[in-house]
């Protein structure tokens, strides 16, 4: 794509630039807000929220040194909306600035798809932008988002960025020890403020900043002839300070080398198949899963709306139109639409407390349409987190069932400090996992415990593309995206208590989706290869106990519910879906939940049918259920 990158001087809008690079896209230009000229060098600090100011007057520079032109625009706003969201255009908010810049760049360079940021744990910026793209109809690229800062600040240095320190206003750093060095030269320093002060040692939580002199996409390197320092805060502890840039120049360099650009290679898993060991362990343990086939055949009963509640959580189920033939597709999504609004009213409810959509269509092949009509029903904001398959056998063209809390879309908008539901939706394109640009989000966290996950497919995550060439290879990368965002949410695979995996196109013989089964259970198990970060966390005068509970974190997903269906077609025509539900590590750690796995077989043996029940329960709380009947023989039904 033809891609703006967003710079400010810093080493992480630099870096970000390279990899947009090496994912194969191509910079047309720089934007650059900055604050108003008319200000002296030591008053052009500003208190942003979202942009950084020291170093401004280099920025023109950095383009020279690119050979790329620059647009830029006055910083005239303030931090009005100080909420993490950003769903309301609001006047005066430093954000229109940014929207008033980029609106500048496509009329200047319409080719433009895509705006390049540097944004790393910031949600608050990162929502910015993506409501700023949403509304130009550009595509967010944050290559950095939740990268391992240790890790990025290597790879920045490996990399060739060479930046230094413009500001300092952390614990830990000074003026006159810090300013001007390199980030190479202080990388130890970081390390060690980072174990004695929880720093983040990529400066995120502006512990600093920083203005890059030399990156491989510069063709010339940037000199500093002179620059002072301004005190703009003599905290005894904390002294914030910057360099002010007097003067500098371009120097010519030798070229970079093109393996520091070179392309990323589209590699779905960087660990180590671990499936093999763990399936050996599991089927030791006598660990078993409910498996499902889809029947093709038509359906002979009628799908009737029902709603079934909890306290304030309501599941409403059986949403089709009966006489879809009569109508066109729109007519039968707002029908469908119109009766699911009136159920949810009678029960004091509204869209916006939707947390999760099921949505079963006929035809894959009118997803497109059927989707553009379901973005007008459900918003950027909050939108409840969706799996989609088609079911051939539907005598509609669209089946739709949801879960919802009372209340809990009012009480977000209010910022209520009885908030039952949060939301995971992340827009731009990352190395972290699958963006969700429609009106669906990867999850929804229901009273900070549980977690409902979007159906995942493997998506590559930078790329968006399907990767895995059989239903083994898509099902771990299923996992793996799964995983990345759990990891997020103070969780991780190991924490699931329900799992539906949805497949297509496979042999449908029960070995074959036994072994599938085994597969993604191994997956939970090991977590996909990613790193527990919860293994670790054990207190040296309560290390039995730690122990002992995660031996039940796993004992957990080793018997929760995994159920694997087979339907007609799935998205993007991808072989696997999967659907999962987990708990945040709050309640494993102190509410204990369990899950068991029982046969439930007939005496009878001329009967053909296998009877299996899978749980995870939390006393007075949550209970999860799967239950299945399969024909073990065809032969005798």
């Amino acid at each position: 794509m033809k891609v703006v990158a967003l710079v400010s001087g810093g080493k992480d809008s630099c870096y970000a630039m390279m990899e947009c690079v090496r994912y194969g896209h191509d910079i047309a230009c720089l934007a650059h807000l900055h604050p108003p000229l008319e200000l002296a060098p030591e008053d052009t600090e500003i208190d942003s929220f979202m942009y950084q100011s020291v170093g401004h007057n280099v920025v023109a520079l950095i383009a020279e040194s690119m050979e790329l032109p620059l647009v830029t625009q006055t910083i005239t706003g303030t931090a009005i909306k100080q909420d993490i969201d950003y769903h309301v255009t609001t006047d005066g908010d430093e954000v229109e600035d940014l929207y008033r810049l980029l609106k500048k760049v496509l009329a200047d360079y319409p080719e433009v798809e895509a705006v390049c940021t540097g944004a790393i744990f910031s949600s608050y910026q990162r929502n910015r932008v993506e409501n700023v793209c949403s509304r130009l109809g550009l595509t967010s690229l944050g290559y950095l988002w939740r990268r391992e800062q240790e890790d990025l600040l290597d790879d920045m240095i490996e990399s060739g960025i060479e930046a230094i320190l413009v500001k300092v206003a952390s614990i830990g750093l000074t003026p006159r020890k810090h300013l001007g060095k390199t980030i190479e030269e202080l990388q130890q320093d970081f390390l060690a403020l980072q174990e004695k002060y929880q720093l983040n040692v990529c400066g995120e939580g502006g512990e600093y900043e920083t203005l890059t002199l030399d990156c491989p996409l510069f063709k010339m390197r940037i000199v500093i002839d002179s620059s002072r320092v301004v005190l703009h805060s003599d905290d005894y502890f904390a002294p914030v300070a910057f360099l002010v840039i007097e003067k500098c120049h371009l120097e010519d360099k030798e070229p970079a080398s093109p393996s520091k650009l070179a392309p990323r290679l589209p590699i779905s898993s960087f660990v180590p198949d671990l499936t093999r060991s763990v399936q050996e362990k599991l089927q030791k343990s006598g660990t078993t899963s409910a498996i499902a086939l889809a029947q093709t055949t038509q359906a002979d009963r009628a799908f009737l709306p029902a709603h079934h509640q909890f306290r304030n959580l309501f599941h409403l189920s059986g949403f089709m139109c009966s006489n879809s033939a009569s109508l066109t597709l729109e007519q039968e999504i707002k029908e469908i639409f119109d009766h699911a609004k009136d159920t949810l009213a009678k029960e004091s409810m509204t869209l916006e407390d939707v947390c999760f959509v099921h949505l079963y269509v006929q035809d894959m092949n009118q997803f497109g349409q059927i989707n553009a009509e379901y973005c007008k029903y459900f918003g950027a904001h909050m939108p409840p987190s969706r799996s989609c398959v088609e079911v051939g056998s539907l005598p509609a063209r669209v089946l739709m069932d949801c879960i919802g809390i009372r209340g809990s879309g009012e009480s977000k908008l209010r910022q209520s400090s009885r908030v039952t539901r949060d939301v995971l939706h992340v827009k731009s394109i990352s190395t972290w996992a699958p963006n969700c640009i429609g009106p669906y989000s990867q999850a929804n966290i229901l009273h900070k415990s549980l977690i409902l996950l979007a159906g995942q497919v493997s998506f590559l995550p930078q790329t968006m593309e399907i990767v895995g060439t059989d239903h083994f290879a898509q099902a771990k990368q299923c996992y793996r995206n799964a995983g990345k965002v759990l990891e997020s949410l103070e969780s991780n695979l190991r924490h699931i208590c329900s799992a539906v995996v949805y497949t297509t196109a496979m042999d449908a013989s029960r070995s074959t989706v036994t072994d599938l089964t085994q597969v993604c259970r191994a997956q939970m198990v090991s977590n996909a290869g990613l790193k527990d970060r919860f293994e670790d966390v054990v207190d040296s005068d309560e290390s039995d106990d730690e122990v002992d509970k995660d031996q039940e974190r796993v004992a957990l997903v080793t018997k929760a519910p995994l159920l694997v269906i087979q339907v007609s077609h799935l998205p993007r025509h991808a072989l696997v879906e999967v659907e999962l539900q987990a708990f945040c590590h709050r309640v494993l750690k102190h509410l204990s939940p369990v899950s068991s796995a029982f046969n439930l077989n007939n005496q009878s043996e001329s009967s053909g049918w296998e009877f299996e029940c899978q749980t995870s329960i939390i006393p007075r709380a949550v209970s999860l259920i799967v239950c299945t009947a399969t024909l073990s023989s065809p032969s005798k039904q």
